[in-house]
Order: C-alpha cells, then sequence, then structure tokens
C-alpha cells in the first residue's frame, strides 16, 4: 500500500472514529432517558387503524 493510501485510511479511520463519539454524546445527552411504555391493547389498537386506513385507500 503507498503511503498516500495509508494516510487516508488513518484519516477516515480517525473521522469514523470522530463521528462515532459525536453520536455516542448525542444518544447519551438526549435519547438515553427516554421511554416509551407499550402495552398489548395500544399496539393492537394502533394496527388495526393502519390496516383499515391502507384498505379504505386501497379502495378508491
Amino acid at each position: 500500500m503507498k503511503l498516500s493510501d495509508q494516510i487516508l485510511v488513518r484519516r477516515l479511520g480517525l473521522v469514523l472514529g470522530i463521528k462515532l463519539v459525536l453520536l455516542f454524546c448525542l444518544w447519551w445527552g438526549f435519547v438515553r432517558d427516554q421511554r416509551v411504555e407499550v402495552d398489548a391493547s395500544g399496539m393492537a389498537a394502533q394496527a388495526l387503524v393502519q390496516s383499515s386506513v391502507s384498505i379504505e385507500k386501497d379502495k378508491q
């Protein structure tokens, strides 16, 4: 591998590492404490609403 290729690979790895660290920091700061409660009846109601809407659109 040429020296210029090695430098490029090293720089790309560094940029990827920085992006992963920043993404983790954003998740840690804003997302990790968020929770969504899902119960069976709520999920069933949502699934039934979505399927009936798509069926009505297909009929038109």
